[in-house]
């Protein structure tokens, strides 16, 4: 690019290479950005998203000094966001953030040439052709472009042709480009992916897309991370074949990226990348949840770590949208993983200690008390605004448990995941479908979890038709059927059921000490966990779980303990997963070892409107 190009270091200080950037004054030959790295000891000692993107970033806003403008587009906005709080971002200097995406952006005359504009864009056509624009008739004094991925040479090339006011200063790839939803969980937010299951041939573009999508998010991941992986896939998935034969492709053809990645030592296992198909297990989504986040994301649902509060009852103003990120959120943070009965307990505690710095004796003993109480004192909201605010959501959430019957329906969903008695649980759903207990949708999710587990058994059709006489929709009821075609014994290659006694489960039942918060089960593991804590002790069968036929080691290495993973799930992953990977993170020797990832994070409402995409029908009602 014309102009002056930046030298100097990118994260992580010396550790990473220097930048190759452009000749100034002239575009001689094929142009190369210049290739960010985060340090070593960042991503790759805490095996954390959080902390290699936001590495990234921070690098990013703080190179260039003065006032700036932070120009991005709607996914970036989601990237950053997920790492950087509005006061984070003016904290670097940025006073103005634009959306390369929003309708009026290229309609504003008013130029501001006292400002800089840094621009954080994903690689896409559509991002090509608007910077192409912008750049024709700029704003903004200079112009440092950070893509998020690999850009293609004929894309530089294109906007070089535009630059004619010498306004870029610097383009670099920077490769944040995936959602840390936390230290060891990352999306792709791509909540419609079914389709992929089917013949490629078949596929459309928005298939295509979402493809390649899932590649460059798998690839800067790696990066970010900075390890080089073997690459493990599902071996009944043709799906997740396609994927790493590709990626593994794409890590070949980027290799210069990858030469300085520091190897495993000798005797270690090599970092591996395990790629998962949502079809082996079906069940998990489905599930009712009891931990905050699980909790939150299936009663609430989040969007990019944000939560709209907007239609609870008598919500105050400024509770109606709300952040949720354990990055942003000490207690949160604490609490991400809390079940909600000792989640009640530890905000009685917060309450209290206030409590006891202002000599109010007002007595607390049930969640409904600790609102009244947020609500009776406002000098408590200015104080702790933040815990007001969990507060005020832990109410929501027991107020819905409640008025839903939530731990009838989900005793009964635990008893059909991890015990085996078909002729009592058909009697239990068939009793709960005809009550008026629970709502229509925890009806419906019973039946599918029963018609996986007894697929076909006879007394499923009996299921589906009192579904019919409760006034539940054909198009509803069409979901049973919907869900077995996509994630039925004949797809599923592994036994996702096994006989076991509800007497050892109940064992191990969670006691609780404040009103309003009954007793819970969180029983049931994932498959996954299984699956991980295989892969970590060296003992995934190769059979089940094949390497890329090009991953190149003796039959010792691929025994050995793993020491570093990533999880990849292609159909999305869930926040009971999340917690299961957290929870062997924790017992892990040398910290955290394990980063999952998925196309998305589903609910169960969000699963099935993903598996109805492959008729084409409308979503869950």
């Amino acid at each position: 690019f014309l102009g002056s190009s930046l030298g100097g270091h990118l994260p992580g200080g010396n550790r990473g290479e220097p930048p190759r950037c452009l000749a100034p004054g002239a575009f001689a030959g094929r142009p190369e950005p210049a290739r960010g790295r985060v340090g070593e000891a960042a991503a790759m000692a805490m095996m954390s998203v959080v902390a290699g993107v936001k590495e990234y970033i921070q690098a990013m806003v703080d190179r260039i000094s003065g006032m700036k403008v932070l120009i991005l587009d709607s996914e970036t906005v989601g990237i950053i966001s997920m790492v950087f709080s509005q006061s984070d971002i003016l904290r670097h200097e940025v006073y103005l953030t634009e959306n390369i995406d929003a309708e009026g952006f290229f309609e504003q005359e008013e130029k501001m040439r006292h400002m800089n504009a840094v621009c954080f864009l994903r690689p896409t056509n559509k991002n090509f052709l608007k910077l192409s624009q912008e750049l024709k008739n700029p704003k903004y004094n200079e112009y440092y472009i950070y893509f998020t991925n690999v850009v293609p040479h004929h894309r530089l090339e294109q906007l070089a042709c535009c630059d004619e006011h010498e306004v870029v200063q610097q383009v670099q790839e920077f490769y944040a480009d995936v959602f840390a939803v936390g230290h060891d969980l990352f999306s792709l937010n791509l909540p419609s992916t079914a389709r992929l299951t089917e013949d490629r041939n078949t596929w459309s573009s928005y298939e295509e897309v979402v493809f390649e999508r899932m590649l460059e998010g798998l690839l800067s991941v790696c990066l970010t991370l900075r390890v080089v992986p073997a690459i493990r896939y599902t071996g009944s998935s043709q799906l997740t074949r396609q994927v790493a034969e590709r990626l593994q492709v794409r890590i070949q053809e980027e290799q210069s990226l990858f030469e300085t990645i520091e190897r495993e030592r000798k005797g270690e296992g090599a970092p591996v990348l395990l790629l998962l198909d949502r079809r082996n297990d079906p069940v998990t989504p489905l599930l009712n949840q009891w931990t905050y986040q699980a909790m939150l994301h299936e009663l609430l649902s989040m969007d990019n770590n944000r939560i709209d509060m907007s239609k609870v009852p008598n919500i105050r103003p400024e509770l109606e949208m709300i952040v949720m990120s354990p990055s942003q959120d000490p207690f949160f943070e604490e609490n991400i993983l809390a079940n909600f009965g000792d989640l009640g307990n530890n905000i009685r505690k917060y309450v209290e200690d206030y409590q006891k710095q202002t000599k109010n004796t007002a007595k607390i003993e049930s969640i409904e008390a600790m609102q009244q109480f947020v609500d009776q004192y406002p000098e408590f909201r200015k104080l702790s605004g933040n815990v007001s605010k969990h507060v005020a959501v832990v109410h929501e959430l027991s107020r819905l448990v409640e008025a839903n019957q939530l731990l009838d329906a989900s005793h009964l969903e635990q008893e059909i995941a991890c015990t085996d008695n078909r002729q009592e649980h058909f009697k239990s759903v068939m009793d709960m479908i005809k009550g008026d207990k629970v709502t229509p949708f925890q009806r419906l999710r019973l039946v599918l979890l029963y018609a996986l587990k007894y697929e076909g058994d006879q007394s499923i059709p009996k299921l589906k038709q009192e579904l019919l006489n409760k006034g539940i929709g054909q198009d509803q009821v069409a979901h049973v059927d919907q869900l077995l075609r996509y994630a039925g014994q004949h797809v599923r290659s592994v036994d996702l059921f096994q006989n076991k006694s509800w007497t050892s489960y109940a064992k191990s039942t969670i006691t609780r000490q404040i009103q309003g918060v009954e007793n819970v089960y969180t029983q049931h593991k994932s498959h996954l966990q299984g699956v991980a804590d295989s892969l970590m002790k060296g003992r995934l069968k190769e059979s089940t779980y094949p390497f890329v036929e090009s991953y190149r080691s003796t039959p010792a290495s691929r025994e050995q303990k793993v020491t570093r993973a990533i999880v990849f799930v292609v159909g999305g992953t869930t926040y009971e997963e999340a917690r299961d990977i957290a929870e062997l993170n924790k017992a892990a020797e040398g910290g955290r070892s394990i980063v999952l990832g998925g196309t998305t994070i589903h609910n169960s409402r969000s699963f099935l409107t993903d598996v109805a995409q492959l008729n084409m029908k409308s979503g869950i009602e």
